[in-house]
C-alpha cells in the first residue's frame, strides 16, 4: 500500500498474469481473471499513451556520457 497508486496497478497486472497462468482453464474464475487482467492492461495501456514523451526524454549535458547504458 505504500506504492504509488501507478506502482500498484503494474504489480497487480503482474499478479493477476502470473495467477491467470496457474489457474486451470476449466476453473470458474478463469474467465473473471481473464476479464481483470485485459481491464488491468488496457488501464495500462491508456496510461502510456497518455505521457507526453517529452516529459520523460532523459537529456544528459553536452559532452556528457549516459549512465544509462551502462
Amino acid at each position: 500500500l505504500l506504492y504509488k497508486p501507478i506502482d500498484r496497478v503494474t504489480r497487480s497486472t503482474l499478479v493477476l498474469h502470473d495467477l491467470l497462468k496457474h489457474t486451470p482453464s476449466d476453473h470458474p474464475d478463469y474467465p473473471l481473471l481473464q476479464d481483470a487482467l485485459r481491464i488491468s492492461q488496457n488501464f495500462l495501456s491508456s496510461i502510456n499513451e497518455d505521457i507526453d514523451p517529452r516529459r520523460t526524454a532523459v537529456t544528459t549535458p553536452k559532452g556528457e556520457v549516459s549512465q544509462q547504458g551502462r
